[in-house]
């Protein structure tokens, strides 16, 4: 199950990565077997959290929901709605360099399926693009079960917050909007 955490973690190259990793398989041999045929469970890693800085720490917090959450707080300057479809496996936060994980627990059994993520941020002006020893930037990542649908904007009132359309697009289908382990293409609006 998937915990409940609030912790500091370092940002890089503006992501945090939502990651889910398939348990390694029971019979070391039939794992081979079906590496060698590419037959390997995939990982879900998605860049959930889009920073501000560009390397440090940054304040993230999940909450795992029964049902859809109320309105989200005015303190929050950027808020938006992504679906993901998370595998059985070992779920975590890491920076896209491995260097650091916050294992927040496991997704087993009927755990897994389609989640609707709520994703807050504020203070993603505040140091934009730079290197920082300290947070200077809180997220808060809320998940609950529900069936996939498009990505949505609920509030955009930071300068760099405009920009994550955008960055979601590049890692969610639009057609069935669950994540994908691999980049899609980027489709710009005309200007």
């Amino acid at each position: 199950m998937i915990e409940s955490a609030a912790f500091a973690i370092r940002a890089v190259g503006h992501a945090v990565d939502f990651v889910v990793e398939p348990f390694p398989p029971l019979d070391p041999i039939a794992a081979l077997q079906a590496a060698r045929r590419g037959q390997e469970p995939e990982a879900l890693r998605v860049p959930l959290v889009f920073t501000g800085v560009h390397s440090g720490p940054v304040e993230l917090a999940i909450e795992v929901l029964q049902e859809r959450p109320e309105a989200a707080a005015p303190v929050w300057e950027d808020v938006h709605e992504v679906s993901l479809t998370l595998p059985e496996g070992r779920a975590y936060f890491n920076t896209p360099t491995d260097w650091e994980i916050k294992d927040i627990g496991n997704v087993t059994g009927d755990e897994k399926g389609s989640y609707r993520a709520r994703v807050h941020s504020t203070g993603r002006d505040a140091a934009f693009d730079l290197v920082v020893d300290a947070p200077t930037e809180q997220h808060l990542v809320q998940v609950w079960k529900e069936s996939a649908s498009p990505p949505n904007t609920i509030s955009s009132r930071s300068e760099h917050g405009k920009s994550i359309p955008e960055f979601i697009r590049s890692w969610q289908t639009s057609e069935t909007a669950t994540s994908r382990t691999e980049p899609g293409p980027i489709d710009l609006p005309d200007r």
